[in-house]
């Protein structure tokens, strides 16, 4: 129902993005397992500026503090990859991670990001308005909340404070 997530190489197929956007699909048994071997701020790069949940934000946006889940594998049937992530150069995989997706799954809508590892993660505005939007997107097909204001850029964090 998730589409992907986190699994041992052998568990399924991998999809990552290429420098030129292109979707590859690794086979099962190639490649990694999942894992987060980068953690720290990174990138968020839309490839679907269209789909509801991702409508209206910057092409590209600084992710507070998180783990980057990478070479996450599921059966990636029906996965609309909406945005990706890379960890900086030398770290991580080199190549775009599934940040934002969706998955049809029957006559259901399914939304998934695995940002959000802990509170400081969550702080993030990106993250925040992204799950909601999200959220509402798998509810009703829609989505009439707007970005916040201070929504993050591709070169400013943005975060609530903490209390």
């Amino acid at each position: 129902m998730i589409g992907m997530g986190w699994r041992n190489a052998n568990f399924g197929k991998r999809l990552k993005v290429d420098d030129s956007g292109k979707e590859v699909i690794v086979e099962a048994g190639k490649d990694q397992s999942t894992g987060h071997r980068y953690s720290g701020p990174f990138a968020i790069t839309i490839r679907d500026a269209e789909h509801p949940v991702t409508k209206g934000m910057p092409k590209e946006w600084l992710h507070n503090d998180d783990e980057l889940y990478d070479n996450l594998r599921g059966p990636i049937e029906n996965v609309k990859v909406l945005a990706t992530a890379a960890a900086p150069k030398g770290k991580g995989t080199g190549v775009g991670e599934p940040m934002i997706f969706t998955i049809r799954y029957g006559n259901g809508r399914v939304f998934h990001t695995p940002m959000g590892h802990d509170v400081n993660s969550m702080r993030c505005v990106g993250f925040a308005a992204t799950l909601l939007r999200g959220t509402e997107w798998a509810a009703t097909g829609a989505v009439t909340l707007p970005l916040p204001k201070d929504f993050p850029t591709a070169d400013e964090k943005s975060v609530y404070p903490a209390k």
